[in-house]
C-alpha cells in the first residue's frame, strides 16, 4: 500500500511540474535562421541536401514554419523548463508529425529539434 501511495504521489507531482503554460506577448515574434546541409541515404546512396533557410513564428494561439518556400501552420502547447526556457510542442494541420521547439527566451533564441536526418535548426529573434 506504502509504495503504490508512493508512486501515486510521484505521479501527481510529475504532472503538476508539466502543465502547460503560455507564453507572454514578448515571446511571440519571428525567429530565423538556417537548416545545416545533410545527407540522405536513399537505396544505399547518399543524396546531399543543402542548407534550408528556416522561419518560425509563435502568434497567441499559432505556430508558424516555414522551410524556403514550403509552409505549415498549426497550434502549440507549451511546457516550462525552467526559468525563461520553455518546450513548444506544435501540432501541425497538414502533418501527423509534431514540432518540437526549445524556446530560450533570455537568449532570445529557440532550437527547432530536426525530423530524421535533419539537423536541429538554431534561430535567432530579429528586431
Amino acid at each position: 500500500m506504502k509504495l503504490f501511495l508512493g508512486v501515486v504521489f510521484v505521479f501527481i507531482t510529475l504532472m503538476a511540474s508539466a502543465q502547460s503554460v503560455s507564453l507572454k506577448k514578448k515571446y511571440l515574434k519571428s525567429y530565423f535562421g538556417q537548416i545545416p546541409a545533410y545527407e540522405v541515404n536513399l537505396n544505399n546512396q547518399l543524396i546531399p541536401v543543402n542548407t534550408s533557410s528556416i522561419e518560425v513564428r509563435l502568434t497567441k494561439d499559432s505556430l508558424y514554419i516555414q522551410i524556403e518556400n514550403a509552409k505549415w501552420e498549426g497550434t502549440y502547447s507549451v511546457s516550462k523548463l525552467e526559468k525563461k526556457k520553455f518546450e513548444i510542442t506544435g501540432k501541425m494541420n497538414e502533418t501527423g508529425v509534431p514540432e518540437i521547439i526549445f524556446l530560450n527566451a533570455k537568449e532570445k533564441k529557440i532550437t527547432r529539434r530536426g525530423l530524421f536526418p535533419q539537423p536541429d535548426a538554431f534561430l535567432e529573434r530579429r528586431k
